[in-house]
């Protein structure tokens, strides 16, 4: 998608230098990409705490399986 931004010729320079991006596009996807995967990984730790993980959800796995392929 082309869309026309403003942004300081200095940051972009300084966005370039640390990215190593060859082009403005790719230093300004590289700088989305990071900001996305830093926000996810808030979310996750956001939930921390929230949601109970059984300990034992591998082997409940297996005898689901199991059973499943027992009836097929």
């Amino acid at each position: 998608m082309r869309t026309t931004i403003n942004i300081n010729d200095d940051l972009m320079d300084a966005l370039q230098k640390y990215t190593k991006a060859r082009t403005k596009t790719q230093a300004v996807e590289y700088a989305i990409k990071e900001f996305l995967k830093k926000r996810e990984i808030e979310d996750l730790i956001a939930l921390s705490g929230r949601i109970d993980i059984d300990p034992n959800w591998e082997e409940q796995e297996k005898a689901e399986l199991d059973e499943y392929a027992d009836h097929s």
